[in-house]
């Protein structure tokens, strides 16, 4: 813009202020001074080039030399961006393309042991596990559980005929196609080990048909958990759930209406003719297993294909009037996870349309208060919502070029950084109205767009880079104090609000440079024309004269401004002397006090669990599943699986005299079955070794359990006791090694897993569990020579259990540790710092004692959404406190009414509308029935609604209180004075008579 377009709009402005009423009155009261005084200044949200100037003076040597630095990085970017806007915008435009192309070309990939903390021993537990079974990969393991519709038992025998079809469809029609036969086949085609798994159901199934038919049954023993039948025993425990045992009351009151819904039958001596085959009553749920060892070239993809062909069948196909069918597999899980994940991503589009309303809405009434209203502010708006989309899309495809996998909780990061990240585009737009009405109040020759977004960074860029910083290290915390799969949460979050900074000051602040010209050049044709009619009145001359002589312009207060300003005014003076009043403050000291014991306590009570169901989607079928597993499975049979990496050689009497006393320490353990509920391959492999000598044990006594004779162990027989039909499924436990022994290849054992049952109601709560985990963990640490590991299917979510409580108040010093020194090294001030820093704690308390009386469970999905929380918490109370801070250094006599007016007038208006847009983006995630989505808005809202009811009440309460006892114990005309150096005084004095005269039209509500 040249200098005479200036002159000229300076000109026009003079002629409307002349025109409108000339001078303006004079003050009446203290209201009205109070009015001008804030006027006058205009510091910005947090700390920048104004504020420096109000506390320090003009001298560019005074302040915190780090945040001069950044002012003097950020003036001279201002011209920078000006200059290469259109570039900027496109490079932006190309890089943010390119990640969402990538983005929606990456498969989503889950763990689930994703949640397991760092370091803690389920981790290893389940490598272990995972590698005695995927000596060629992934190995199929797809269970089918059954339960009757009608909620009965399920071995009537219409119930067990239908599961038994069941069975029998999913083992022969599902098909795994193997390259290297060019075949397709089922699962008895393809199974070694595991093939006859599920043979206890059949047989239980086949000798209650023997009863019903009134066969002789006297060969058959259908008892839980052992069962025999023609000399076959064979174990119910790992198919039989749920399980009701006939009583000694039955014998007299089980109707016969009764004994049939449970077993069949029709009549009413049934129950005393059952009982003498069997001591079950009822079973709720039955499960059977199609688990297989991964053949070489098949590949995890083929795996995975074959367990979802099974879960697909029994989801969509199938249809039974007698029983609900629930598959279940690692696959099925994983694809679970994937769809949580993808169900959020349409509510996204409703966040983003429900920001761009609220955004258009506080901007568009910002502008209309400040008579600057234009359709370029819409624009501005709504790039403002899509500046935080395009950064997230850049980010998450550059964690994805590195390797780090699409996990399903990234999903959530878009929700968190639209609802943050357009806070510091407010900032940038309110910052410019302001440079705008400073420009047309006080002309100034050669005005450009660079100067005035170098006007805008130098004021709001320290604001905007401590918010960043903030977030950036509370992110950085979380990521090294919990999971993998909350760094992953933590880390997306964390590079996303990086980008999101680096766009608002490239792609954002180019648009509104190219903004800034067309607003320019719209005012310059008004002004050109405004001119024209003025040298037709002959004023022109006297014009310049009054520009020369005032150097002080004003424009004409817009018609919503002068509707809207007494109200604000009225409202915000009556709410600072609310506030002000003794009473009333320490009221309010005394409520935050009940709130930090109530906060208190919650955390007392709060419970810490992580079930799978919190990863899955309210409508997902593997929430039923865990429910009936938490009711029949857990509390009738808890199997724990012990993997014995070293264990030597068994043909020396005191190793294995050592492994069979640790066996017996487990079946001795509280709740244990014995040694009915314990598989262990050496006691069948002694009985085997007995037969082939044709020296028999005697094992009439079935509750004792059988005492191996080491010198019987012979390692050459154990291949044929392996391939023996009747023990061929011990495969499944052990593994072998071939070795040469006196020139001759003998296979001899190389490791193995032997499993134990446990049984107890208390079984169905985590934490029980979690201490019979450690009770499996003792025994084998007491023998260290066969390096075991324990595996438990939720040995990943019962660490969680000793380890939450301790990274969370971890990563919560972490992260306020981290919030303290960004807050000093902005503001150098250490009651600034401290406020902040205990705003923040007391935040944090108030987050979890509020969850915990909602009911919702510490868990590392909770702990990290309150530690991206914590980052941008801190921002208010330090406005706060920061401001009345400042508000003291320049007038230490003020009352702390005046403090707190200059203080709120600052912060009032942005904390709110973030506030709002905040609040209003992130509840589009209460509309997904996913916990991870409800746990983040409510602990978001919580947070938000917490950070203004400290900054707004609780810390200006508090301080009025403070300053009031200090002025109490202060002699009267003895308070302090701030220290003004006298270059300070020099140039305080050089301003006031320089000064400007103030404008009529605030750029904020007047008090």
């Amino acid at each position: 813009m040249t200098a005479s377009a200036a002159e000229k709009r300076a000109s026009i402005f003079v002629s409307r202020t002349s025109i409108d009423g000339g001078a303006r009155p004079e003050p009446r009261d203290r209201t009205e001074s109070m009015t001008r005084a804030l006027q006058s200044k205009r510091p910005s949200l947090l700390i920048g080039a104004k504020t420096l100037q109000d506390v320090y003076g003009e001298d560019e040597q005074e302040g915190p030399r780090f945040v001069r630095f950044v002012i003097n990085v950020y003036r001279k970017w201002g011209y920078i961006i000006a200059k290469n806007a259109w570039l900027a915008i496109f490079i932006v435009l190309f890089i943010s393309s390119l990640g969402i192309i990538n983005i929606f070309f990456t498969p989503q990939q889950n763990d689930i042991t994703g949640y397991t903390p760092y370091g803690a021993r389920a981790n290893r537990e389940f490598q272990v596990y995972s590698n005695f079974y995927a000596s060629h990969g992934q190995p199929i393991a797809t269970y089918i559980f059954g339960i009757a519709k009608d909620n009965g038992s399920m071995i009537r025998t219409e119930h067990m005929e239908e599961f038994l079809k069941v069975i029998s469809y999913a083992s022969s029609n599902i098909t795994l196609r193997d390259d290297a036969t060019g075949k397709d086949l089922s699962f008895y085609e393809f199974c070694h080990s595991f093939c006859l798994a599920n043979e206890p159901i059949r047989q239980f199934a086949g000798g209650m048909k023997v009863f019903e038919q009134g066969l002789s049954t006297q060969r058959i023993k259908l008892n839980y958990p052992t069962s025999t039948v023609l000399g076959t025993s064979f174990s119910l425990q790992p198919n039989f759930f749920g399980i009701e045992f006939y009583g000694d009351d039955d014998k007299k009151d089980e109707s016969a209406d009764d004994t049939q819904k449970l077993l069949g039958g029709d009549s009413t001596n049934a129950t005393v003719d059952r009982r003498q085959i069997t001591n079950v009553k009822g079973v709720k749920m039955i499960a059977a297993l199609l688990r297989a060892e991964q053949r070489e070239g098949w590949g995890d993809q083929k795996v995975k294909e074959f367990e979802m062909k099974v879960v697909n069948h029994f989801q969509n196909n199938y249809d039974s009037d007698l029983i609900h069918v629930f598959p279940f597999s690692q696959t099925f899980v994983e694809e679970e996870m994937v769809r949580g994940g993808k169900i959020m991503l349409p509510f996204l589009v409703i966040g983003f349309i429900i920001m761009c309303c609220v955004s258009s809405f506080t901007v568009m009434l910002r502008a209309f208060y400040m008579h600057q209203e234009n359709y370029f502010k819409i624009v501005l708006a709504i790039t403002a919502c899509i500046t935080p989309i395009l950064a997230t899309a850049t980010a998450l495809s550059l964690m994805f070029l590195f390797g780090l996998r699409f996990s399903s909780i990234l999903c959530v990061v878009p929700f968190l950084v639209l609802s943050i990240g357009v806070d510091s585009s407010y900032l940038m737009i309110h910052e410019w109205q302001r440079v705008t009405k400073h420009a047309h109040e006080n002309p100034i020759k050669g005005d450009t767009v660079g100067r005035r977004m170098s006007e805008v960074l130098s004021e709001v860029g320290p604001a905007i880079l401590i918010s960043c910083l903030t977030n950036l290290f509370a992110d950085l915390v979380g990521s090294f104090t919990s999971s993998p799969e909350i760094t992953l949460l933590c880390g997306g979050n964390m590079l996303s609000m990086c980008v999101a900074f680096v766009y608002q000051m490239t792609f954002y602040a180019g648009l509104m440079c190219i903004v800034g010209e067309k607003e320019i050049e719209r005012d310059d044709v008004a002004v050109s024309a405004s001119v024209v009619d003025n040298k037709t009145k002959n004023i022109h001359v006297q014009i310049h004269q009054k520009v020369a002589r005032n150097h002080s312009l004003a424009r004409t207060p817009s018609k919503f401004q002068m509707h809207t300003q007494p109200i604000v005014s009225s409202f915000m003076h009556k709410y600072v002397k609310i506030m002000a009043n003794t009473v009333v403050s320490m009221t309010v000291v005394v409520i935050y006090i009940i709130y930090l014991a109530l906060a208190i306590w919650g955390i007392t009570r709060i419970n810490i669990n992580l079930s799978t169901k919190k990863l899955f989607a309210g409508d997902s079928p593997l929430n039923d599943l865990e429910d009936l597993r938490v009711k029949y499975v857990l509390p009738h049979f808890s199997m724990v699986t012990v993997v014995v990496n070293e264990p030597g050689n068994f043909t020396h009497p005191e190793r294995l005299r050592q492994m069979n006393t640790m066996v017996r320490e487990f079946e001795s353990l509280d709740g244990s079955w014995g040694p009915d509920g314990t598989k262990y391959f050496a006691r069948d492999f002694q009985t085997f070794l007995s037969s082939w000598e044709d020296d028999y044990v005697n094992l009439e006594d079935e509750e004792a359990p059988v005492v191996l004779d080491p010198t019987r162990y012979n390692e050459e027989d154990l291949r044929y006791f392996l391939r023996w039909s009747e023990y061929v499924f011990w495969g499944g436990f052990v593994n072998t090694k071939n070795i040469t022994r006196d020139k001759k290849e003998i296979e001899i054992l190389d490791k193995f897993v032997f499993t134990a049952g446990y049984h107890g109601k208390q079984l169905g709560q985590w934490i029980p569990r979690g201490k019979k985990l450690r009770e499996w963990r003792a025994v084998v640490d007491k023998y260290p020579q066969f390096k075991a590991e324990v595996y438990h299917e939720d040995g990943q979510y019962l660490d969680l259990i000793d380890n939450m409580a301790t990274d969370t108040w971890q990563a919560i010093l972490g992260a306020l540790t981290c919030m303290g020194l960004v807050c000093f090294l902005f503001l150098n001030n250490w009651f600034t710092v401290g406020i902040a820093s205990l705003s923040v704690l007391s935040i944090c308390c108030g987050i979890l004692g509020i969850m915990s009386w909602l009911g919702v469970d510490l868990d590392p999905i909770t702990m990290a959404a309150m530690i991206i929380s914590i980052g941008f918490s801190v921002d208010i109370p330090a406005h706060v406190s920061y401001h009345y801070y400042t508000a003291t250094a320049r007038g230490g006599s003020s009352s702390p009414e005046d403090r707190l007016t200059q203080c709120l007038s600052s912060v009032a208006f942005p904390a709110v509308q973030a506030a709002t847009s905040t609040i209003l983006c992130i509840c589009s995630l209460l509309f997904i029935d996913l916990y991870m989505a409800h746990v983040s808005c409510q602990i978001m809202i919580i947070c938000v609604v917490l950070c203004n009811i400290h900054g707004l009440i609780f810390i200006p309460a508090i301080l009025i209180c403070m300053d009031k006892l200090r002025w109490a114990f202060t002699p009267r005309g003895s308070q302090k004075r701030p220290r003004i150096s006298p270059r300070q005084r020099s140039n305080r004095a050089v301003r006031g008579t320089l000064a400007p005269e103030n404008s009529d039209v605030p750029d904020r509500p007047a008090v």
